[in-house]
């Protein structure tokens, strides 16, 4: 079982790599690692953590927009699942290739503009299941759309209310109810190399994170079932 989620796993991995989202990403992060290089010492702190939010830690959320709408293209899915590949075995692989993707861009650009010391566990974690949880998202939006246009025209809709932590980050409006969401966690997770988090403090922050993916894990193989399994063969 191991062996065949393995094989799984690589087999998105290389079909990301060959429909150029590494080399997409790879001129991303160059361009943001130029950005950076330009900026004074002290705003880094705050732009390196929104660049990463914003594009690396959720990139997996658009790009699983187009990897869904073309295997559903291709009529994938009416053959898929009656090989040993579980619906959860699908998600799961899908969630962390493109997670390694993000963590991987991510060490890239902290490590290049500030430096191994400020590249942290506490920042490769927070990236990750930040990745994770917009992933799930994005996966259980597309499976509802025929077009990847209708998929970046709902997909705002969805994710809005997430973006809200960022206006008490800049310092624009500040609440306690951001708490309640999983992306005030993952901002301050993504901050953690400028600013020690006690360790039970750290801890919970996680574990909003983690609860918030498990609701979103529920939520898109529920969507996945209703969207594309109980309508396989028409």
């Amino acid at each position: 079982m191991r062996n065949r989620f393995l094989s799984i796993l690589q087999n998105d991995v290389k079909f990301q790599v060959r429909h150029g989202f590494y080399a997409a990403y790879l001129f991303v992060t160059i361009m943001y690692i130029l950005l950076l290089s330009f900026l004074p010492e002290q705003s880094k702190a705050m732009l390196i953590t929104i660049i990463v939010f914003s594009d690396p830690s959720a990139l997996g959320f658009f790009f699983i927009g187009g990897i869904v709408l073309l295997e559903k293209g291709q009529s994938i899915y009416d053959h898929l699942f009656i090989t040993p590949l579980t619906i959860q075995g699908y998600i799961i692989s899908k969630v962390l290739s493109l997670g390694f993707l993000s963590v991987l861009t991510s060490i890239i650009i902290h490590v290049v503009v500030l430096g191994v010391q400020q590249t942290t566990l506490l920042f490769i974690i927070g990236v990750l299941l930040t990745s994770i949880f917009f992933t799930l998202i994005g996966l259980g939006i597309a499976v509802q759309c025929k077009t990847l246009n209708g998929f970046f025209l709902i997909a705002p809709l969805y994710t809005i209310l997430f973006c809200l932590p960022l206006l008490g980050y800049l310092g624009i409006y500040h609440t306690s109810l951001y708490y309640l969401l999983p992306t005030q966690a993952s901002l301050l997770l993504l901050h953690s190399p400028f600013q020690t988090l006690e360790p039970w403090y750290a801890t919970c922050l996680i574990l909003s994170i983690s609860a918030w993916i498990g609701i979103a894990y529920i939520w898109t193989l529920h969507s996945f079932r209703k969207h594309i399994i109980y309508k396989i063969g028409g």
